[in-house]
């Protein structure tokens, strides 16, 4: 999700988660106290190929341990995968408390696409979590004064460049798994752009004179927040795409910014420094005053909310350097709880469709990369390395 201190220089530029023991429950999916389950494939037939990229993708999940051939029978979850033409076929025993068989199919167009479809079926069955590892992540690439959006999935496969406009292409925020909206700085002039990705259709959705920017898409594609300069300040507003009309949500002179729906689309969560720092705030759809629920020295800006976990994951600064961190919305004044303490600059995190782990950037040595951090267990793994990478966007399940 979007930073709010990039959102913050824009305005002022515009303005003068061993084994398998049950433990408790996040959202409808199973949560584990001792670790991720081991995984192994006992046995496979096919392309050498195949059944690398398959253990790739089992690993980059994060919902597995996964063990080499030698100690795959010691696995909590054995694998008997026949893998042909690109495809999988794999016949699936866990062991354990709430231990179950069953098949599984993982049929794409090449072995990344069928391996992600095979594990996106293993972690259903096993777990309840809805698509995964087959939804894309957008990010955005700095190159050569430029910033381009674009989008693979968790494993890097199928990385597809999403923007062409030779411009400053950033902030891309998913409504549903087929549709997102960015913002194009272009001939000194800032644009919402909403994207059919399905299609690949592009469309202007907000050029009103001044601030662009920020902008957040509902699930059901019908609305879309953002934050405008109309009247010479900074406000929050709401536009239904049916008119294109802006409705105005907050009115002072404070900056709002990084707006998010709720799961059920009733509420939006957003910064603001109305307190003199940037906070995260909580406002209706339907309008009336925004309540205030993150509160302290430190701030809170990036949020994103998760309609699995129902919880708002945000960057804030302790002690000098961002890390990422989660906070239940229905505790508002509850202390955020920190889930990266490596060093680095971590920032602008977006939950994955499990509820469970977050992407997001991590600065260090003067490159920004992609991290997936699982919040159950603070432990996170690098998606890529030595790159120029920002304001990573998961696509939710549906």
């Amino acid at each position: 999700m979007r930073h709010f201190k990039f959102f913050f220089g824009a305005c002022l530029l515009l303005l003068a988660l061993s084994g398998v023991c049950l433990g408790q429950t996040a959202g409808s999916v199973t949560k584990y106290d001792k670790g991720n389950p081991t995984i192994g494939i006992v046995k496979y037939t096919g392309d050498a190929t195949g059944r690398a990229v398959l253990e790739t993708m089992l690993s980059k999940c994060d919902w597995f341990q996964v063990l080499k051939a030698a100690q795959a029978e010691r696995a909590s979850v054995r694998l008997s995968v026949s893998a042909s033409n690109g495809a999988y076929a794999a016949n699936v025993s866990a062991s354990g408390e709430g231990g179950k068989s069953f098949r599984v199919d993982g049929v794409g167009k090449d072995w990344n696409e069928s391996a992600a479809k095979l594990t996106d079926a293993i972690l259903k069955e096993l777990f309840g979590v809805p698509a995964l590892c087959t939804r894309p992540i957008a990010y955005v690439v700095t190159s050569g004064g430029m910033k381009e959006i674009y989008t693979c999935r968790v494993d890097g496969s199928a990385q597809t460049r999403l923007t062409h406009n030779n411009a400053l292409s950033s902030e891309p925020s998913w409504g549903h798994s087929g549709a997102l909206v960015y913002t194009l700085n272009k001939s000194n002039s800032l644009k919402i752009v909403l994207v059919d990705v399905a299609n690949s259709r592009q469309r202007t959705i907000s050029s009103a004179r001044g601030l662009n920017a920020s902008a957040a898409l509902s699930s059901n594609g019908r609305l879309v927040a953002l934050a405008l300069s109309l009247g010479k300040q900074v406000d929050l507003y709401l536009v239904d795409l049916s008119d294109g009309k802006p409705v105005r949500m907050t009115q002072d002179r404070d900056v709002e910014s990084s707006p998010v729906f709720s799961p059920d689309g009733k509420q939006i969560c957003f910064v603001s420094d109305k307190s003199g720092r940037p906070q995260l705030y909580l406002v209706s759809v339907d309008g009336g005053d925004a309540r205030r629920l993150t509160s302290g020295a430190s701030e809170c800006v990036s949020p994103d909310w998760s309609p699995r976990s129902k919880l708002i994951c945000c960057s804030t600064r302790v002690n000098g350097q961002y890390v990422i961190a989660t906070l239940d919305p229905s505790k508002p004044g509850e202390k955020p709880v920190v889930v990266t303490e490596a060093a680095g600059q971590w920032e602008a995190p977006s939950w994955a469709p499990d509820g469970r782990h977050v992407v997001c950037t991590r600065s260090t040595g003067g490159t920004q990369d992609l991290y997936l951090v699982d919040t159950w267990f603070h432990t996170f793994l690098p998606l890529t390395k030595g790159a120029h990478i920002s304001l990573p966007a998961w696509a939710p399940a549906r």
